[in-house]
């Protein structure tokens, strides 16, 4: 039997097995498994949570895990390959260890242990409870005198709180905090109640549903305070060539307080014990004049039998052109389905610009009115405004406004009387207002004029006589 063949094929099988050993080898080593912690924590995926319980005592979220794997594995991992789970299916209420079931999805990584190996749960049922939204309105005594706070109406007045039966039985109220400071206009916030417990601590993981509420206060007048404007009077005349181009007062309102009923008899104006006299005034003049208030009535922070005075200055100008109109008030946008009145029905207007244009002014152009636009029912005081009519761009552009006194009329808006099936006369807004002139001649000064065209006229007659030829006999 020749054996060379069969010597020869174990030759080669055994050439091919040492080269396979050495292969193994040089991979093995270049690619030998390694065993430590994995670089990143492993988060923990909860089932089958009860849906009427909730965990009251932050159990752990993540493990950390200690594999062993091939280095071409192991740089190849990521958290997303590891699977650690909880199940908290029939877990009953109160503290229980739950063990940690995890995997790796490379069967080539072998997990090594997984620190810690149970999470511990302290379960809760969960409770709802229903609560009325407090409103702790702050800063009350800040409020401007005169004005009251409303209680605060609050939208929804009750909210739910949910949580661990623990800790919605800590709630003793849902408050919010609101501040008025300085506030003399009614105001509306969105806010969000916060949980108290009974010694004013915030009670920690409870919800609201709704989160958030409306809160509505209203802020109103007091009815025996009220706000009125100071009203001034001149008396006589500037010197010639001179007029009056402005009155200021300081203060130009005051807040009073008084009777209810008197209050509302005063019509949002005051004036001052005396007129102040301009007579021959070729420069400002200015005095403090007592306000004429009626009895029972004083002025807010006044102390007791202190009389209050208000600086009157009286603006002097040389006369460029300037007189004073008095012009019926009128009522305009008067809010619909509604009525409006006020106690003052004349303005005083000092007009300024070439005396020219205001001897050819027709008082007809004339307009003043208070714009009661965009105002709803109540007490307001408005600011009266004076247009000349017509073409802005004639001659008449020239002319100044200088002054409208008083500055501000009290004017009430209120729905219209039906008590009574009685006819109401109403106010109609005239087109055309007409006006007359304030500044008007005194006596003496008129008696004076008459003398003086009495006296040129008899002198054009004696001139006349004295060039008259005669007649020779």
């Amino acid at each position: 039997m020749d054996w060379k063949p069969l010597n020869t094929i174990g030759t080669i099988v055994l050439a091919l097995i040492l080269a396979l050993v050495i292969w193994v080898n040089a991979t093995y080593v270049e690619d030998a498994p390694r065993a430590g912690d994995f670089s990143a924590p492993i988060p923990i995926n909860v089932l089958n949570a009860p849906a009427d319980m909730v965990a009251v005592n932050d159990p752990i979220t993540s493990v950390a895990v200690e594999i062993r794997a091939f280095t071409s594995s192991w740089n190849k991992l990521t958290p997303g390959h590891f699977s650690v789970s909880a199940d908290w299916s029939d877990l009953p209420e109160g503290q229980s260890e739950v063990p940690l079931v995890y995997e790796c999805s490379d069967k080539t990584v072998t997990i090594l242990s997984v620190e810690p190996e149970m999470q511990f749960v302290t379960l809760e049922q969960i409770e709802t409870q229903g609560f009325d939204v407090i409103v702790d309105l702050q800063d009350q005594e800040e409020i401007p005198l005169g004005y009251r706070v409303q209680p605060p109406q609050v939208k929804p007045e009750r909210v739910s709180v949910t949580g661990p039966a623990s800790a919605v039985g800590r709630v003793a109220s849902l408050r919010v905090a609101l501040s008025v400071f300085n506030q003399t206009t009614s105001l509306e916030r969105i806010s969000e109640p916060v949980p108290y417990d009974e010694a004013g601590r915030v009670v920690q993981a409870v919800t609201l549903e709704p989160r958030t509420v409306s809160i509505q206060v209203t802020i109103e007048k007091k009815q025996n305070y009220r706000e009125v404007v100071v009203r001034a009077r001149t008396v006589g005349q500037p010197d010639q060539g001179y007029f009056v181009s402005d009155v200021n007062m300081v203060p130009s309102t005051v807040t009073i307080i008084g009777p209810p009923d008197v209050i509302e008899t005063m019509g949002g104006l005051v004036d001052l014990k005396h007129e102040i006299d301009i007579s021959g005034a070729t420069r400002m003049v200015s005095d403090k004049i007592e306000l004429d208030l009626p009895e029972g009535v004083s002025v807010v922070g006044a102390q007791e039998g202190q009389t209050t005075e208000v600086l009157v200055t009286v603006g002097i100008d040389a006369v460029t052109g300037g007189t004073t109109l008095e012009l019926p008030l009128r009522l305009a946008n008067v809010p619909e389905n509604l009525v409006a009145h006020t106690s003052i029905s004349i303005v005083d207007v000092i007009l300024t610009g070439p005396s020219v244009l205001l001897d050819d002014l027709e008082v007809n152009r004339m307009d003043a009115y208070l714009d009661l636009r965009d105002l709803g029912r109540g007490t307001h005081q408005v600011r009266p405004q004076v247009e000349i009519l017509g073409d802005q761009e004639a001659e008449f552009r020239d002319l100044v406004i200088k002054d409208i006194a008083p500055q501000s009329v009290e004017v009430v808006i209120e729905p219209p009387p039906t008590a009574t099936p009685t006819p109401t006369i109403e106010y109609t807004p005239t087109p055309r207002p007409t006006a007359t002139l304030s500044a008007t001649l005194s006596i003496t000064e008129a008696l004076a004029l008459i003398d003086e065209r009495a006296l040129e006229a008899e002198i054009e007659a004696t001139a006349t006589s004295t060039n008259t030829p005669t007649s020779q006999p």
